[in-house]
């Protein structure tokens, strides 16, 4: 026989063999998604069975309460407790349940999670540094800082211009919760000579206030301080402050640094200028030395103005300047 016709004879005779070997695949694979069929249904339903065999319980009220004592009592009814998220909330305290899902006195069955969302409490807020600008500006400065602009009232001042803010409260980068008020003085510009004005004696001797106070007939009262920053015999406080209205016959109390003088102690002469500009900036002058770190100066200055202090310090020590918040000079001294 050819060898053409061998090879379509054998071609013939294997066809069967290989359609019965296709058949048993198919057939094992169609008992494989049965069973596989089978055991996810009866998974289902022992699942089901078992959940519907828990008891329903009442989802308690967990609203306001603190994350503890809403912890005991939802395992009390067998219910478990996932955080959801955190949110500022006025009248609730930090660490409290704001919200809850599902709703108090929902029915669920045991072992539900009960999703919570937490408590930040109020927002807080630093307010800004307002004196020395313009109410408009104040007015913008408080808005954006999310605060709201309270009572607003004039006064006289040796310092600011007439229209220029002249005192704050609360004080500048102090913090407090948004949405509080900010109360505002501005300034009628130079007092009348039936008013008595006080300056600002803080970094002077206290022969400049001795010498004001008797023109002024202002009773003087001296207070020291041997734990001043500044150097010994220079006025580190007073009372009441710069700019404060004060009345023939009143008491001003001044407070004097004591500082006692070491040998090794030595003096920073720190002369700085603000940089010209519109408003004033909020100044903080701070010194870190052997003794720790130390605060000179906390006050706002007009554009322009100077900044000039006897600062003593021991061994080693770096002066910063802040702006507004800004580190502008950092200088060490030794």
């Amino acid at each position: 026989m050819p060898e053409k016709e061998q090879n379509l004879d054998d071609f013939l005779n294997s066809k069967p063999k290989r359609s019965r070997r296709l058949t048993k695949w198919v057939i094992a694979g169609v008992v494989v998604l049965f069973f596989v069929a089978l055991i996810a249904v009866t998974a289902d339903w022992v699942f089901g069975a078992l959940v519907h065999t828990r008891k329903e319980v009442s989802v308690p009220d967990l609203n306001k309460k603190p994350v503890s004592e809403a912890l005991g009592l939802l395992a009390a009814q067998n219910l478990a407790l996932k955080q959801a998220g955190v949110e500022f909330a006025q009248d609730v305290p930090p660490g409290s349940v704001l919200r809850q899902i599902p709703s108090a006195g929902s029915t669920v069955r045991e072992g539900r999670v009960i999703r919570v969302w937490i408590s930040q409490g109020d927002e807080m807020v630093f307010v800004p540094s307002l004196v020395g600008t313009d109410l408009r500006s104040a007015q913008l400065a408080v808005r954006q800082a999310g605060l709201v602009v309270g009572k607003v009232e004039n006064a006289y001042s040796l310092t600011y211009e007439k229209g220029l803010i002249v005192a704050q409260n609360p004080k500048a980068d102090s913090m407090v919760q948004k949405g509080n008020k900010v109360s505002l003085v501005i300034s009628d510009g130079q007092p009348p000579a039936s008013v008595i004005l006080v300056p600002n004696f803080k970094g002077k001797n206290l022969a400049q206030a001795t010498l004001w106070a008797s023109t002024q007939n202002v009773h003087l009262i001296i207070k020291e301080d041997a734990n001043s920053m500044f150097r010994n015999g220079t006025i580190a406080a007073q009372r009441p402050g710069a700019d404060n209205q004060i009345a023939p016959g009143s008491n001003l109390e001044i407070t004097v640094s004591r500082r006692p003088e070491n040998d090794d102690e030595k003096v920073y002469h720190l002369h700085y200028e603000m940089p010209q500009g519109k408003n004033a900036s909020h100044v903080r002058v701070v010194l870190e030395d052997e003794t720790g770190e130390n605060e000179v100066l906390n006050e706002s200055k007009q554009p322009g103005s100077k900044i000039d202090l006897e600062i003593p310090y021991a061994g080693k020590a770096t002066l910063r300047i802040f702006t507004d918040g800004v580190l502008v000079r950092e200088r060490e001294i030794l």
